[in-house]
């Protein structure tokens, strides 16, 4: 699978999510965040969320700005899949795993190896 349609999968299960969430509105599908807002929009939507939820938004963080993507994807991906999250995390958390899937592929383009096997073995399991 190439990258582009790793990028189609994970825009299909968001806008799955989206519709569900709202089925009667019409809402655009989620844009990635920035590199930049990532940090403040994951601490304003989990600054009251119980510690270990918020512990794994801290975790997107921190290996965002250490740039160990792959430590990164995993993160977001166990954040964005815990139950019991609110729309509002749901959908920050969303824009977060498609910014850590863009810095993911951009990474194995430059030949970051963990990247690439992290994207691999993602193509695999799922």
């Amino acid at each position: 699978m190439n990258p582009l349609s790793l990028k189609s999968v994970a825009l299909a299960v968001l806008l799955g999510v989206a519709f569900g969430a709202g089925c009667n509105r019409p809402s655009p599908p989620p844009a990635a965040l920035s590199v930049q807002e990532m940090p403040a929009a994951l601490e304003k939507a989990f600054s009251k969320a119980k510690p270990e939820i918020k512990n794994l938004a801290n975790q997107v963080v921190a290996a965002v700005q250490a740039q160990d993507y792959a430590k990164a994807f995993q993160a977001v991906q166990n954040l964005a899949n815990q139950p019991g999250l609110t729309k509002n995390q749901g959908l920050v958390a969303s824009r977060a795993a498609l910014t850590v899937n863009d810095l993911l592929q951009a990474a194995e383009t430059k030949g970051d190896k963990k990247a690439a096997q992290t994207l691999k073995n993602y193509r695999v399991d799922k």
